[in-house]
């Protein structure tokens, strides 16, 4: 994996100019006047690969009028391919927006969601549930009848010398695993926000065991969550998202804010790109939101740098989310552009076709 995970980061590397090649460390740039001067210098050494004098130049034109926006914008761009300025690269981001008349548009939520009696906080979408099954998982609490060991009576009516019990979350598990083993349920949740951009996985705080999550679809006020989980035994559970088990899980959302310019898109892009070049320092969670968020947005380019568009900007997402072992949601987001569609996580060699469909995309 770790061999695997390297090509993915030379990948995105040369997709951002990380490889730049080699240049002359000593080069001599006309003189400078004022903060224009500064930052138009700035530009010029960053599209000649001198990111240190680039570096310099945009802190020089900071240092005249930290009111303006543009300076903060070429810093941000600046940290990405200096490691020496990674632990404060977003910050020069955060002014680029700021200073652009906008707020900052990704937030991080955290949040345990306990699964109910009738399962509809997580609907179970596949496989296409019976009216029966239906019944003995809203029966859960219910006295009941046991007849032979698999068929369920409810309230007495086969007779009063039968056993009694209450059915609870193993029976009804063992009903479910009897006619369904060995696949994966898909269930699907609601989040209230319509711009959810990174979600990767579900825990379930009963068995501790994480699944991944197949798709998000956003809407007009609320966004759908996908996950294929599979059958968990653990204290007698036959299935993974049972009633009062609590999921959680950690999700960004992007909602960027009216009036504001090029600039800060160009700071937000930074921001993502700066995760993922941090490696496991970066937040996947926030870096893939900003990226993906971004290029939902409308036609997105980098000016000083021909190529990066809104298909790199969701192949850079999608490679962020595999480098952290996010693999459900990376094809997600492959499938969402239209790549990698016959790729199924099924798959024996879904993590190499993976890989393939992400370097694609990067192209």
């Amino acid at each position: 994996m770790k061999k695997i995970n390297t090509m993915i980061i030379a990948v995105v590397a040369a997709s951002l100019i990380l490889v730049a090649g080699c240049y002359d460390n000593v080069t001599e740039y006309p003189e400078v006047e004022g903060y224009t001067g500064f930052v138009n210098a700035g530009w010029d050494a960053f599209e000649d690969g001198d990111y240190e004098a680039a570096m310099l130049n945009f802190k020089n034109a900071i240092d005249m009028d930290v009111s303006r926006s543009d300076a903060y914008v070429g810093a941000g761009w600046c940290s990405i391919l200096l490691p020496d300025y990674w632990v404060i690269g977003h910050q020069y981001d955060f002014m680029a927006v700021q200073l652009d008349n906008g707020t900052w548009p990704v937030e991080f939520n955290a949040v345990i969601i306990p699964q109910n009696k009738d399962w509809s906080k997580f609907e179970c979408v596949y496989p296409e549930l019976t009216a029966n099954d239906i019944q003995v998982i809203n029966a859960f609490g219910d006295t009941i009848l046991v007849v032979d060991g698999d068929t369920l009576f409810w309230g007495g009516t086969q007779g009063p010398d039968l056993p009694k019990e209450t059915l609870d979350n193993e029976e009804i598990g063992d009903w479910l695993y009897g006619k369904y083993s060995n696949i994966r349920f898909q269930y699907k949740f609601e989040i209230d926000h319509p711009n959810v951009m990174a979600l990767f996985t579900v825990a379930n705080g009963l068995s501790f065991a994480n699944c991944g999550v197949d798709s998000i679809v956003n809407g007009t006020s609320a966004s759908s969550v996908y996950m294929s989980v599979p059958y968990v035994r653990k204290d007698g559970y036959r299935t993974w998202c049972m009633n009062e088990n609590e999921m959680s899980f950690g999700y960004a959302t992007f909602e960027s804010a009216a009036g504001h310019t090029a600039f800060a898109n160009d700071g937000v892009a930074a921001y993502g790109i700066l995760q993922d070049a941090k490696g496991e320092n970066g937040d996947p969670y926030l870096g893939v939101a900003a990226l993906l968020g971004l290029a939902d947005e409308g036609a997105y380019s980098f000016s000083h740098y021909e190529g990066i568009d809104n298909q790199k900007l969701r192949g850079m997402a999608a490679a962020m989310a595999y480098r952290n072992q996010y693999f459900r949601p990376a094809l997600g987001i492959c499938q969402d552009e239209g790549f990698g569609l016959d790729i199924k996580a099924s798959d024996p060699d879904f993590p190499v076709r993976l890989m393939q469909a992400i370097e694609t995309m990067l192209l």
